[in-house]
C-alpha cells in the first residue's frame, strides 16, 4: 500500500543525504574502543529485540524446529538519482523498505520451513523520473512473499529445496543492488563433499528486484509468450585455501545455454603482499527454438574471457583486469549480475566485440579512521565495441565508481548496531554523447535478529 504522502514534494524539507551524512559523521566520533579492562559493560539491546526477548526465553526449552526459528527484519532506505548520458533523461526516487524473513529449525534434523515478505514503499518519487528500480513502473510501491519454500537435508551432502528461494550462481543471482533481490521460483539441490561444493536446480520463474509478480524465466530472458525455465548445474572445487575452481552450466530452454568457467589462485610474497590472480571464461549460444526476441541473429554464439591480479597489502587491495567479448553477441545476463571482472555501476563492458580494462583500489580505513569505514574506487574503459545485428561501430565508453561503506561495529551504540551505509558515485563518459551521464546512489540497511 502506498504511503498517504505526496510522491513530489514528501521528503524536500528531510534530503536522504543529508540525514544519513547527518548520523554517519555522528557515530564516527567514537573511535578505538577502550582497553578490555576499562571497557563500560556492553550497551542494551535495542527496543524492538527487548520485545522479543520474552518470546525467545520461552523458547529454550522447545523441540529444535521451534526453538531454533530464526525471525529478521531488514530495513533500507534508498535515494537513487541519475542522469542518462545518451538523452539527459533523469532517473530519482527515495524509497522505504526491506524484507523479514522466517527460518525455522530442524524438524527431525531433516525437514525445515522459510518464508521471506519484501517490500517498498515511494517518499519522494517524481512521475517524471520514473526508472530507478527501486518502484515499480509508475513509480509504484510493492509487496511480495518473495521466498516461501520447505527443506530436506541429509548432514552437509544434500539440502534440497523447493518453490521460492534465493539463487547464488554465475549469471542467476539476487543482484541485491535496489531495495530487494531477484528470487526464484524453482527446486534445488546443493550439498558439500570434502573439498567440492555442488548445486543443481530446475527454475520456472523469477521475481524481478522491482516487482511483486513471478514471471517465466524464458519470457524474463525475452522470449514473450514463452513458459520455459532453466537447468541449473554448478560446482566448486577448494583444494587447498589459495586455490579455488568453479564450473557452472545453466541451459535456459528454447533461449539461450551458458556455460561459465573460473578459477583463482593466492600467491603469498612475503608476510605483508600477496597476489590474487584470477581467470574467467563464459560462452553463450542460442538453444533448442531460439526464442529471444532481441538475439541478434539465429544461432547466434559468443564467448567472453577476463583475467585479473590483485595485489593486497594488509589494508590496501590494487586490482587490474582486462576482458575480451566475441562479436557474436552481446553477454545476456537477464537472472542476475554477470561475474565479470569489469562489472561496474552503470555498465559490464560486455558488449560483442567489445574490449575492456579496469584499475581499482580497495582500503579498509579501520585502523587510520574508525572501525567499519572503507573505500573502493574504479576506473573503466571499453572500446571496439559493435551492434551485433548490424556489426557497426558503436561508442567507446569510459566509467569512474567510487564507493564508501560504513558499518558500525557491536561496540557502537545500540541504534547503530546491524547498520550499515553505502554511498556510491559513478560518471560514466561515451565518446558518442556530448553529455556526461552520472549517478548518485545511498542506502541504509538496518538488521535486526529478533529470535
Amino acid at each position: 500500500m502506498k504511503p498517504k504522502l505526496d510522491r513530489r514534494t514528501a521528503g524536500a524539507h528531510l534530503p536522504p543525504a543529508g540525514l544519513a551524512l547527518a548520523l554517519v559523521s555522528a557515530s564516527l566520533t567514537w573511535v578505538t574502543p577502550a582497553a578490555a579492562e576499562d571497557a563500560p559493560p556492553p550497551p542494551p539491546a535495542p527496543p524492538i529485540e527487548r520485545m522479543f526477548a520474552p518470546l525467545k526465553q520461552s523458547m529454550e526449552n522447545l523441540p529444535p524446529f521451534f526453538r531454533d526459528t530464526d525471525l529478521k527484519l531488514h530495513f533500507r532506505s534508498y535515494d537513487f538519482d541519475r542522469e542518462n548520458p545518451e538523452n539527459g533523461s533523469r532517473n530519482q526516487a527515495w524509497a522505504f523498505g526491506g524484507w523479514a524473513s522466517y527460518k525455522s529449525g530442524w524438524l527431525l534434523d531433516v525437514f525445515g520451513i522459510g518464508a521471506s515478505f519484501f517490500g517498498s514503499a515511494p517518499l519522494y518519487a517524481p512521475d517524471d523520473k520514473d526508472g530507478t528500480l527501486l518502484l515499480k513502473p509508475g513509480q509504484e510501491g510493492y509487496r511480495v512473499v518473495g521466498e516461501g519454500y520447505a527443506s530436506l537435508r541429509y548432514r552437509d551432502y544434500v539440502l534440497v529445496k523447493g518453490y521460492r528461494q534465493t539463487v547464488n550462481q554465475a549469471y542467476i543471482n539476487g543482484i541485491d543492488n535496489r531495495m530487494s533481490p531477484n528470487t526464484f521460483e524453482g527446486v534445488t539441490a546443493a550439498g558439500k563433499a570434502g573439498v567440492v561444493q555442488y548445486q543443481g536446480a530446475y527454475l520456472w520463474k523469477i521475481k524481478p528486484r522491482n516487482s511483486e509478480d513471478f514471471v517465466y524465466m524464458s519470457r524474463q530472458a525475452g522470449a514473450a509468450g514463452s513458459n520455459d525455465g532453466v537447468i541449473l548445474g554448478s560446482i566448486r572445487a577448494t583444494p587447498s585455501a589459495r586455490f579455488r575452481i568453479d564450473a557452472a552450466e545453466e541451459y535456459g530452454i528454447n533461449t539461450f545455454n551458458t556455460l561459465y568457467l573460473e578459477g583463482e589462485y593466492v600467491v603469498p610474497l612475503d608476510e605483508s603482499w600477496k597476489l590474487r590472480l584470477g581467470t574467467q571464461f563464459t560462452d553463450q549460444r542460442a538453444v533448442g527454438n531460439q526464442l529471444l526476441n532481441n538475439a541478434a541473429k539465429r544461432n547466434w554464439s559468443t564467448q567472453q574471457g577476463g583475467v585479473r591480479i590483485q595485489a593486497v597489502h594488509r589494508e590496501l587491495t590494487l586490482s587490474s583486469a582486462f576482458s575480451l567479448t566475441a562479436s557474436g553477441n552481446s553477454i545476456q545476463s537477464p537472472w542476475g549480475y554477470s561475474p565479470n571482472y569489469l562489472l561496474m555501476m552503470d555498465r559490464d563492458f560486455n558488449r560483442a566485440d567489445e574490449k575492456a580494462v579496469l584499475l581499482g583500489a580497495v582500503y579498509d580505513f579501520s585502523k587510520l579512521v574508525t572501525q567499519g569505514l572503507s573505500a573502493t574506487s574504479n576506473v573503466a574503459a571499453g572500446w571496439g565495441a559493435v551492434n551485433p545485428r548490424t556489426q557497426v561501430s558503436a561508442s567507446d565508453q569510459r566509467e569512474y565508481d567510487l564507493t564508501v561503506d560504513y558499518r558500525p561495529p557491536l561496540h557502537r551504540p545500540a541504534f547503530l548496531q546491524g547498520w550499515w551505509l553505502r554511498l556510491r558515485g559513478a560518471v560514466l563518459d561515451q565518446t558518442a554523447s556530448h553529455r556526461l551521464g552520472w549517478q548518485v546512489r545511498l542506502m541504509l540497511n538496518w538488521d535486526r535478529d529478533l529470535l
